[in-house]
């Protein structure tokens, strides 16, 4: 017999779970190098591999850093050139330009119109770039709670982020679905306050074997309704 817990309560995470922007990586890659005049390096497939291992930063800048400076050791190219590189490669980010994930709009728009469950935000990345997300996806006062991780309290995969959420709504872990797209920052960091998982890999991200393993694995976020 199932004796799971009704579900009470969704948590989204924001870039690349509801949205993405237009502007693909490659291309933002490509920009960053002809702005730091130096040849590219890596190969899409090099960007995707190290993303899981990168250690968390304090700032979208030090990310991007790291990204470069990780895809550089496994191409023998030269590191010291990734914190011009990251530099470049935030400046190339219109953080109003995005779009909805395939399902996303749909999904949330059927989720917030419920009576059944509190919706809410759980987002890395300072107030003000993700609030010109939502802003562009008319949802920057859709959800039951906002959380905007920053490094001073917490960046997921650390506790405090979903902690907080979970205490603004009076909510508890077991009774909580997270939905993001990082095994490490969300998979995880749900998981090991209980909270029940959905993963939504973009498709480059995308592995069969996912660790740690999520509790369900979504092809798109209108699958979302299967679950719950």
């Amino acid at each position: 017999m199932n004796t799971r817990p009704s579900l009470s309560t969704v948590l989204f995470d924001l870039d690349d779970t509801l949205c993405a922007y237009r502007r693909s990586p490659s291309d933002r890659r490509a920009a960053a190098f002809d702005r730091v005049g130096v040849d590219p390096y890596g190969t899409p497939t090099d960007f995707d591999a190290v993303l899981g291992d990168l250690p968390t930063a304090e700032t979208d800048v030090a990310f991007y850093a790291n990204w470069f400076g990780a895809v550089a050791d496994r191409v023998d190219a030269d590191p010291t050139l990734a914190p011009d590189l990251g530099r470049a490669y935030a400046e190339t980010l219109d953080h109003g330009d995005v779009v909805f994930r395939d399902g996303a709009r749909e999904t949330v728009t059927d989720l917030l119109a419920r009576d059944d469950y509190h919706v809410g935000l759980v987002t890395n990345g300072g107030r003000e770039n993700q609030t010109r997300k939502l802003a562009t996806l008319d949802l920057l006062d859709a959800f039951d709670v906002h959380v905007y991780a920053t490094p001073e309290h917490g960046l997921k995969p650390d506790p405090y982020p979903f902690e907080r959420a979970l205490a603004e709504l009076d909510a508890t872990a077991d009774r909580t679905l997270y939905v993001g797209n990082s095994l490490r920052a969300d998979v995880a960091g749900a998981s090991r306050l209980g909270m029940h998982t959905a993963w939504y890999p973009t498709e480059r991200a995308r592995v069969p074997d996912p660790d740690p393993t999520p509790d369900h694995t979504l092809d798109t976020l209108a699958d979302l309704r299967a679950v719950l």
